[in-house]
């Protein structure tokens, strides 16, 4: 059980804490506890949820933004006359969009620094998230549903800061994580679980209480190494991907949200 919300923090069971006011805990739905002006010792053993925390994929999962990706690299190379073709981007997917770059500059023997070639991409695609992103689906009202359940929640995306901070701004939806990691923060990609363990490690919560939606085979990877649970999601511009690792798949995240009013998420994935 994690106990670390948006107001503050609950010590572990076995702590001393001190509250000065009265007032009603309600944890998983299931605890109710009464304080008031004194010092507990919380030693009551919950059965709490086997997941308490998610983390949410960006790319394909909260945005619409694949499609943006393809027509960024193609502005990008257009003055070499090489056009980015989806099979390209695909393999590359929830990975980052340097990796591509540098793969058809040696394929196509483009004659150009690459760093001036990734600031002119990275350009090309900010202009692009901010004028043109749309949210996937049902993605926000899923992210709000377990933002009221009270679980902790991280956006844990491949792509730099800035790209992140455009679509969490363009969304409204940065009060409701816990925790943002950008590709920025970490020095090993996807599928290295680095972005995920950094991600439960900022809401302090254990890797294996930890449930990942991903649309990439790099992403489930990723998740399955972190030593998480995971979503492996379908996206409609995310074809052939391999998410069979993934604990279950779905094609709508709507359905998810349908299936979570009827029925707890643990008893949904498992």
């Amino acid at each position: 059980m994690s106990f670390i919300g948006r107001a503050g923090s609950i010590p572990a069971p076995g702590t001393h804490f001190l509250y000065t006011h009265t007032f009603k805990l309600k944890i998983n739905n299931k605890l109710e506890i009464l304080i008031k002006n004194s010092i507990v010792t919380h030693t009551v053993q919950m059965e709490g949820n086997l997941l308490e925390a998610i983390i949410f994929d960006m790319d394909g999962v909260v945005a619409d933004s694949e499609p943006l990706h393809i027509k960024a690299e193609n502005q990008t190379l257009a003055p070499f006359n090489v056009k980015v073709t989806e099979e390209d981007y695909h393999k590359f997917m929830g990975r980052s969009p340097e990796l591509l770059l540098e793969s058809l500059v040696e394929k196509y023997s483009i004659d150009v620094k690459m760093q001036e070639l990734l600031s002119v991409h990275k350009k090309n695609l900010l202009q692009l998230y901010k004028k043109e992103v749309k949210p996937i689906k049902g993605a926000l009202e899923l992210i709000q549903w377990f933002s009221e359940k009270k679980y902790c929640l991280a956006l844990a995306s491949s792509s730099n800061d800035k790209l992140v901070e455009s679509v969490i701004s363009k969304f409204k939806i940065r009060n409701m994580f816990n925790a943002v990691v950008s590709g920025s923060e970490v020095k090993n990609i996807k599928p290295s679980p680095e972005i995920f363990l950094k991600a439960s490690s900022k809401v302090f919560v254990s890797p294996e209480k930890c449930l990942v939606i991903e649309d990439s085979t790099a992403g489930v990877k990723a998740a399955r190494s972190a030593g998480m649970h995971c979503i492996g999601f379908r996206s409609p511009h995310s074809p052939g991907q391999d998410l069979s690792s993934a604990d279950m798949i779905i094609d709508d995240l709507t359905v998810l949200l349908n299936k979570l009013h009827h029925q707890n998420l643990d008893e949904t994935v498992f």
